[in-house]
């Protein structure tokens, strides 16, 4: 069951409806990802629930309040009905906590409205292609050259914030843009370039933006502002939470599999979902966790690297629990279990490939890091 803080009843969030659309997701999901239209259906359902806009002020998640252990659990919930829609989702949720830190009140008045009247979905993406993001000066404008790959939701995000070099009298180095996806033709998306073991659902596709024009308006705070931290190193828990929801998948799948077969009195397989479910209780708390020392120190310099080092803990702990989890469920199922139409097979495909995030053991490496700087120095952590 999801859960949101007290709320007025401006803040009202249905979340009896909320669960009736995670299940149409759940339901749709064997479809999803050989649909033509990609993931539309259900973010129109996750608009009419109200999930959209849940994170803008005055609403039941309100990022002016201190709401992240129930956002991390609704996205957990997002991701275990379906991954794809959980990445996306989650990209929608990072753009708009981008919008709340760096834009000016113009910029936030005009993009929420645009999730609150329009239900408009954003997307992020920062991930460059061989002809990485460029802006040029052109008269009054910019003018972007380049392109961006796995770009997650092209054809249902209606508002995508890329980032690219900019060199051009005060504006030096990496900006933040949003871009009108409604102008960018289908000939500048290339759909051949996704072809992933699992994730197909999120439409990934690789996007050139050369020849868009974008107005002063358009760009987000100063250039590096995207790399600032505790956000964001400390965005990793948002993943992380969305991977968990789909070991939480696993974990049910297994069971309900089992049951099907009269297996559940077996010794060995009750062994095996013992380990799985102390896993997944392991990765809740820890999220848990997450969500409470970000809420506290987010926004406190003086426990930036804590806030740090724990995202980083959380990330890479979940992305092994949810390793354990598919590994015990696959010895549980067996072959049969693993091919369609069980939902087994495309949810350990999906979460196979979703848990491939950049430089892992690099996050490892700093987490050891930060624990050693601490003995040094004789400081003790606060983690």
């Amino acid at each position: 069951m999801i859960e949101t803080p007290t709320q007025t009843k401006s803040q009202a969030f249905d979340l009896l409806n909320f669960e009736d659309t995670l299940q149409k997701i759940k339901s749709q999901a064997i479809w999803s990802e050989h649909d033509p239209e990609g993931l539309k259906k259900e973010f129109q359902w996750l608009k009419e629930s109200g999930a959209l806009k849940i994170v803008l002020p005055g609403e039941a998640l309100d990022f002016n309040q201190p709401n992240m252990p129930a956002l991390l659990n609704l996205l957990k919930a997002v991701g275990k009905a379906n991954l794809s829609v959980g990445r996306i989702f989650e990209g929608h949720i990072n753009t708009l906590y981008l919008i709340h830190l760096y834009a000016n009140a113009q910029q936030k008045k005009e993009w929420y409205q645009g999730v609150q009247d329009q239900g408009h979905l954003f997307g992020v993406w920062n991930t460059q292609a061989q002809d990485g993001i460029q802006f040029y000066p052109e008269a009054d404008r910019f003018k972007i050259s380049g392109s961006k790959t796995f770009c997650s939701g092209v054809g249902i995000v209606d508002r995508a914030l890329i980032t690219g070099n900019i060199d051009y009298t005060d504006r030096k180095g990496w900006q933040m843009a949003i871009v009108d996806m409604s102008a960018i033709s289908e000939q500048n998306i290339d759909k051949n370039s996704w072809k992933p073991l699992g994730m197909q659902a999120s439409g990934s596709y690789t996007v050139d933006f050369s020849g868009y024009l974008l107005d002063e308006s358009d760009l987000i705070s100063k250039p590096g502002i995207y790399l600032n931290q505790p956000y964001f190193s400390g965005g990793a828990i948002r993943f992380a939470a969305v991977h968990l929801g789909g070991a939480e998948a696993v974990a049910e799948n297994t069971i309900e599999y089992l049951l099907s077969l009269n297996r559940t009195e077996d010794p060995i397989q009750r062994l095996r979902l013992s380990n799985i479910m102390m896993q997944l209780v392991s990765g809740r708390l820890w999220l848990e966790k997450a969500g409470q020392h970000y809420d506290q120190w987010a926004d406190d310099k003086t426990h930036e690297q804590d806030l740090i080092a724990f995202a980083n803990m959380t990330r890479v702990t979940i992305e092994d629990i949810c390793l354990r989890i598919m590994d015990e469920s696959n010895k549980c199922i067996g072959a049969r279990g693993l091919m369609a139409p069980y939902d087994m097979e495309r949810i350990f495909r999906d979460l196979t490939f979703y848990l491939r995030q950049p430089a892992p053991d690099a996050t490892r490496l700093n987490v050891a890091d930060f624990f050693i700087k601490k003995q040094q120095t004789g400081h003790e952590s606060n983690i």
